[in-house]
């Protein structure tokens, strides 16, 4: 007769939300009568949360974004074993990671795990680096993947450059990385718009004078241009004209393990090998392996973005065919007349 043994193989998963704990059966004599289950927010004070019979446990009282401390014991007729090394994990929304479950992944697969080849600091600093890497990869391959709200700031009749957000100066608004696309409000309102086009920077004095730009509508045929931190405007808007800039914004740096990644669902895996590539790379161990894995999320990738926007594709006018089967624009033949 004697207290059960210490449970062995416990790990620790979490996803949709949820955390999932497994261990290997423990066999007692006497029999057994359940496992304990304790969880801590500090890794210190710990609570038994769940008595199991089975040796499994699915945490669904864990609440996202914060990191969990738990270990399981063993109990009998005669006692508690004692408990397993404490393993930590943060409960996300479908789909995600932290950066502390990526790290650890990044290991596994560069078989790094325990090593101290490279220190924290700089597996969070190459799986930042991936996770940018992947995010350029992605807004260029989709075009409209993850734009920000649309941010709308009214000119002032006087100058033509106007601040880009930099996640201070517009209450709210985060950094732009990318400009996706620049409105136009019309009679100084934010609901009628068009959509302006950017000039060449060979026209940049184009408007300078005489001005004759203007109607009671505010400027017409207005352009822009991204001029530093700054965009600029020609020629120079009426007063309180509505301007809405469409943009992609700059990534958050994850620090904390349990901060995730922004809405890639599905795309983690590329992060994981990259950083385990960097790590490798520095061990000046062969990579081809995961070379290769990461080349195949690339393509699939690729390959989903000639797919994108399934409910309505979007399309490309080919103009010059046209213009050529209707006789070319406003000349003999064409009876539109041109556009």
């Amino acid at each position: 007769m004697a207290i059960p043994s210490t449970p062995v193989n416990f790990y620790v998963q979490q996803g949709n939300g949820q955390i999932y704990l497994s261990w290997d059966i423990v066999s007692a004599t006497p029999a057994l009568t359940a496992y304990q289950v304790q969880r801590s927010t500090d890794g210190v004070t710990f609570s038994v949360v769940a008595s199991p019979v089975a040796n499994e446990y699915l945490d669904a009282t864990a609440i996202i974004g914060i990191l969990y401390y738990y270990k399981v014991a063993a109990t009998n007729a005669d006692g508690t074993s004692a408990y397993t090394t404490a393993q930590s994990i943060v409960a996300t929304l479908p789909g995600e990671m932290t950066l502390g479950e990526i790290r650890l992944r990044a290991q596994q697969e560069a078989d790094q795990q325990n090593s101290t080849f490279l220190s924290t600091p700089e597996w969070n600093f190459n799986i930042n680096q991936s996770y940018y890497e992947l995010y350029d990869l992605l807004i260029t391959a989709y075009e409209d993947y993850f734009i920000a709200p649309r941010l709308t700031f009214a000119t002032d009749g006087i100058s033509q450059l106007y601040d880009l957000p930099n996640g201070q100066n517009y209450t709210g608004a985060p950094a732009l990385y990318k400009l996706y696309g620049v409105d136009l409000g019309l009679d100084q309102s934010n609901n009628a718009r068009v959509s302006l086009k950017k000039f060449d920077f060979m026209s940049r004095n184009r408007y300078v004078y005489p001005q004759l730009t203007s109607t009671y509508l505010g400027v017409f045929n207005l352009r822009y241009r991204l001029v530093g931190n700054k965009i600029m405007f020609i020629p120079t808007p009426s007063a309180n004209q509505i301007i809405g800039l469409w943009y992609y914004p700059r990534l958050r740096t994850m620090l904390k393990d349990s901060d995730t990644m922004d809405g890639f669902s599905g795309w983690t895996e590329y992060v994981i090998l990259d950083a385990a590539m960097k790590a490798m790379g520095k061990e000046e161990s062969d990579t081809t392996q995961l070379m290769n894995r990461k080349l195949l999320i690339t393509k699939r990738i690729e390959a989903a973005a000639m797919g994108r926007d399934a409910g309505q594709p979007d399309t490309i006018s080919n103009s010059r065919s046209r213009a050529e089967s209707w006789g070319g624009f406003g000349g003999p033949g064409d009876s539109h007349g041109g556009y």
